[in-house]
């Protein structure tokens, strides 16, 4: 993860600007006695807009227009005030209006009518109101922007409706019925809410009231009026509409006046959760969001949706029968045979697996060893199963030709007599021998019940009743979907060999009739058993069962045959589930989510523990992956006993944890790449080992998925302490954090730190990955990761914020100096610069890269031409110069940002004296990051970062990259100056001194 001190500076232009306009105010022609006020009421469709226009209107001295630039027509309380002449038929239409907004604009503030008469004798102020899209959809914002919400001189009011929900909601059933004034809702009048709709709507909301509304001079010319403040009829006459009526310049005391047409369409006792048709969806998206209704009902502890579910009626199953897929073979652990074995090798890419899987009197396994094997399956198929279970159960064994144990007529009746079932036996041709995948295929094809399981006979079996616990378990999915069809759905064992991986799974005879064979044909010996449970997955109807079986051969450990892996994961799974997907007719919703936490720090299971215990309350299939990146073996031992001691409570292997190590410290990224290339999932959340996540991550995470489907890469919250003595005091002041809060500031961040990032999973783009150039200890490589993603799908708006996604993040070193942590940051911005070319711009040199050159060009020839009295000393002075000044200009810069870091009632030299201290300690952050890059391009020759910055913002900030490259030319003109005058040439000197 990455700090950026310098961050700071790109983030003034918007007061610059705000600071600009308010000084330009100051020459502005004032308003004459006998100018009418000017004012305009700021608002959205369905917030009451209509009732307060109406109370306006009614005020004597107030003369209020309605919806002026709505784009289906001009909407006005004084018709008559849209006349050009005498005639009726000379008028101002919506055409004129569009095409010359400003002559429009004219009249209307006149506040007269053609003839010059006032159209209210007594009016004092004019005014309108407006929503956002009267002026976008016509292409005329920037001359609203010039006209009324940069002139000082035109009075605001933001009228806004705290419960975004109910806005959405009251729009949706208004255009339903087409009543926005005068009629209340039908009482049973339901609307559909689209989660990605309702968002975007949410998005174009907050960013209207927070920015778009925002005036220069919003101190002075705006006043802000909420929905439940107009509502509250009390309230509003006795509290607000005095205060707003001053605001205006008109008669406080008037007395508030209502218009009869405007009603209140939603009955009082209305609850939205009766209102919306799909809020269970709803509810699942927004439950951890920014929705002021979803954290009013979080502060009241409203009881979730999960709480309070219908109870579903179980579907009863009878006269299921099955095939077990039960490949058998002498062969043993596969002895490398490849290596020495020619034949074949060459021929076509599976010829190694072919031949190391040949039987041959090296490989072949003591027969008295083989049949000992299938015996113990035999005995745990029997002591599991029932006598009427064992009726609706038919074995498929699987016999490799050529077989020195099993190939043969006596063997097949041995095993006949073995299995206490109908058996059926199929020939293995040598093509597929090691290509497990294939065997199950073929096995598969030869299958006619309902359900079919893929076992070996390295299995055995042991728990009783687990044919009728995976047929309920089948059944509960089905009840918990109904819109699949019965058999849509994988089961797998518990393999104790093997925890919380799908070594065994189960489908219908659904899948074969869908897919035409059991696993596609890419696969050959690895990657079938999960690639089944992860395509249904993604519907929602994937399960563990409560049965276990133990796998002796294979699973984690060596195989009979020579293992080889493809990457079913992108491609092979994608095809699959767009096939699923046309039959079941269904979008896939499932969520697969898994969690990767690179583990250094030792002594740390109690973080690890609050991780690794976070748990999803809305339906998702999550995995932890702890990637241990220590050698220390005590540390690995602890962590293996907490994953091991929290796999023991799990039910149905959600929520498994994973333990990962290869015996080194290879660094943060080598670690995050090893858990995002085990992973399978669709989203991978990155949280560091040091982090306290809130716990309601998960689901904040899960909801955001639904709210922006398109997304590629969401950025979490992280939250660092309050600061604790003077050191965290100017970490602050520097906002040397910025990034760890981005979610708060951008709904679409250029980047975010790896403490708390989500991701698509590496199936989906197995080429992105953390470069192993940046330092074990990190810095820059989140923000080349997050770059990657976005030039693989070249796609904007694929990183937004989840800022409802917290972790707690402590301050480093305990709150002590951590210049060393700061350097390490400024290490992998430096190589960013490097990696990144187009996303750098050329500035003039900083106050060290001027150092730099001084020293270069004075060493170099300059001291050839200077003064006698010029010495190593004027060098000195010169280059300390530099630094003070650039020292200044940012202690100054940062003295402002210190007032909330000390006690104002203390003495005031005291509290001066403190707050150039910490502004001071801020600038020296900010300047040690800049030496620690200039050094790291010194270091690495890398002439091209010399003088550049990196854009952090990825082009979201471009007037502030200019306002950067401005301030760096005024400060190097300054810089040049000094340097001069200290080191000033021989020529230059001699005159100066016979003047």
């Amino acid at each position: 993860m990455t700090g950026v001190a310098d961050v700071c500076l790109m983030l003034r232009q918007p007061q610059s600007k705000e600071a600009r306009l308010r000084f330009w105010s100051l020459f502005q022609r004032k308003k004459k006695p006998e100018d009418l006020e000017k004012f305009v009421l700021l608002s959205w469709k369905r917030s009451g807009s209509n009732l307060l226009s109406g109370i306006l209107h009614l005020h004597p001295e107030i003369i209020m227009h309605n919806e002026l630039f709505n784009p289906i027509d001009i909407f006005t309380y004084h018709p008559r005030a849209l006349l050009l002449g005498d005639s009726h038929a000379d008028k101002w239409s919506y055409l004129a209006r569009d095409l010359y907004p400003k002559p429009f604009l004219e009249q209307i503030w006149s506040g007269c009518f053609a003839n010059g008469t006032k159209i209210k004798s007594k009016g004092k102020t004019v005014g309108f109101k407006s929503f956002p899209d009267h002026w976008n959809e016509v292409g005329n914002e920037d001359i609203w922007r010039e006209e009324i919400l940069d002139d000082p001189k035109i009075k605001k009011i933001i009228l806004s409706r705290d419960c975004e929900l109910s806005t959405y909601v009251s729009m949706k059933r208004a255009d339903i019925t087409g009543s926005y004034l005068t009629k209340s809702y039908p009482k049973d009048l339901k609307v559909h809410i689209d989660v990605v709709a309702f968002q975007s709507f949410v998005n174009n909301y907050h960013f209207t009231f927070q920015k778009r509304y925002r005036s220069p001079l919003f101190h002075e010319d705006t006043f802000r009026v909420t929905y439940e403040e107009l509502t509250d009829d009390n309230h509003f006459d006795n509290h607000i509409a005095p205060r707003l009526f001053e605001f205006l310049g008109v008669d406080p005391d008037h007395t508030v006046k209502r218009l009869k047409e405007v009603v209140k369409q939603s009955s009082q006792d209305e609850c939205l959760k009766d209102v919306i048709e799909n809020w269970d969806e709803v509810e699942r998206a927004f439950r951890h969001s920014d929705i002021s209704y979803f954290q009013k009902r979080k502060v009241n502890e409203m009881p979730t949706n999960d709480t309070i579910l219908p109870p579903m009626s179980p579907i009863v199953l009878e006269g299921q029968t099955w095939s077990i897929l039960l490949p058998i073979c002498s062969r043993v652990v596969s002895m490398e045979l490849h290596v020495t074995s020619p034949e074949g090798v060459g021929k076509n890419r599976f010829a190694e697996v072919e031949v190391s899987s040949k039987h041959t009197s090296e490989n072949t396994e003591l027969p008295k060893i083989c049949w000992e094997r299938l015996q113990r399956f035999t005995e745990s198929f029997h002591n599991t199963t029932s006598d009427s279970d064992r009726e609706k159960i038919e074995i498929i064994v699987g016999i490799d030709e050529g077989d020195k144990v099993f190939d043969s007529k006596a063997a097949r009746e041995t095993i006949k007599h073995m299995l206490p079932c109908t058996v059926r036996f199929v020939s293995i041709h040598p093509k597929m021998f090691g290509k497990v995948c294939r065997i199950w295929s073929h096995l598969g094809g030869q299958a006619k019940h309902d359900f079919i399981v893929l076992l070996g006979d390295d299995v055995e079996l042991l728990d009783k009743g687990w044919k009728q616990d995976i047929e309920c378990r089948f059944a509960e999915i089905k009840t918990k979907n109904p819109s699949l069809p019965f058999g849509a759905a994988c089961v797998a064992f518990i393999d104790v060999s093997f925890q919380g991986f799908p070594t065994f799974p189960v489908v219908h005879r659904f899948h074969l009739k869908t897919f035409k064979a059991l696993i596609p044909r890419q696969f050959v010996n690895q990657g079938g058993d999960p690639f089944l449970y992860a395509l249904y997955c993604r519907f929602n109807a994937s399960s563990f069962s409560s049965s276990r079986l133990k796998n002796t051969l294979g699973g984690d450990s060596d195989a009979r045959y020579l293992k080889h892996d493809i990457n079913w994961k992108g491609q092979v799974l994608s095809l699959n589930l767009t096939k699923l997907q046309q039959t079941l007719n269904l979008p896939p919703t499932g969520v697969c989510l898994d969690v990767v936490i690179p583990s250094y720090r030792i002594h740390n299971n109690e973080i690890l523990h609050r991780i690794v215990s976070l748990r999803c309350t809305v339906p998702a299939y999550i995995s932890f992956w702890i990637v241990v990146d220590n050698p220390d073996e005590i540390h690995l031992s602890e962590v293996k006993e907490l994953a091991k001691s929290c796999n023991e409570t799990l039910e149905g292997n959600n929520h498994f944890v994973n333990v990962v190590h290869y015996g080194e410290n290879k660094g943060a990224s080598y670690a995050r790449n090893t858990g995002y290339n085990y992973s399978t999932a669709d989203w991978v959340l990155f949280l560091d080992d040091d982090v306290v996540p809130d716990a309601s991550i998960l689901d904040a995470y899960v909801g955001s998925i639904a709210r922006y489907p398109k997304a590629k890469c969401m950025v979490g919250l992280t939250k660092l302490p309050l600061p604790c003595n003077t050191w965290t005091k100017m970490l602050q002041t520097c906002n040397v954090m910025y990034f760890y809060g981005i979610s708060k500031h951008r709904i679409h961040p250029p980047w975010g730190v790896t403490a708390n990032l989500m991701v698509r999973g590496s199936r989906h783009n197995h080429t992105v990955q953390f470069k192993h150039l940046y330092p074990k200890t990190g810095g820059g490589e989140d923000i080349d990761f997050v770059l990657q993603l976005k030039k693989f799908y070249k796609a904007n708006g694929c990183v937004v914020a989840v800022p409802e996604a917290v972790v707690h993040h402590p301050w480093w070193n305990n709150g002590g100096t951590c210049y060393g942590q700061i350097g390490g940051w400024a290490n992998g911005d430096s190589l960013v610069l490097s990696e990144w070319p187009e996303k750098t711009f050329l500035v003039f040199p900083n106050w060290i890269e001027s150092i730099f050159l001084v020293v270069l060009v004075y060493g170099g020839f300059w001291w050839k031409y200077t003064t006698s009295n010029t010495t190593i000393l004027s060098l000195v002075e010169a280059c300390g110069s530099i630094a003070a000044i650039d020292h200044l200009v940012k202690i100054l810069a940062y003295y402002g940002s210190t007032k909330g870091h000390v006690d104002c009632e203390k003495n005031r030299v005291v509290v001066w004296v403190h707050r150039m201290v910490l502004a001071f300690g801020a600038s020296t952050v900010i300047s040690s990051q800049e030496i620690t890059r200039a050094l790291c391009v010194v270091k690495r020759g890398s002439l091209f970062s010399f003088s550049h910055r990196m854009d952090w913002f990825d082009g979201q900030a471009a007037m502030e990259v200019l306002d950067q490259k401005l301030r760096s030319g005024l400060q190097f003109v300054l810089y040049c100056f000094v340097a001069w005058y200290f080191l000033q040439p021989d020529t230059l000197y001699s005159q100066c001194a016979l003047s």
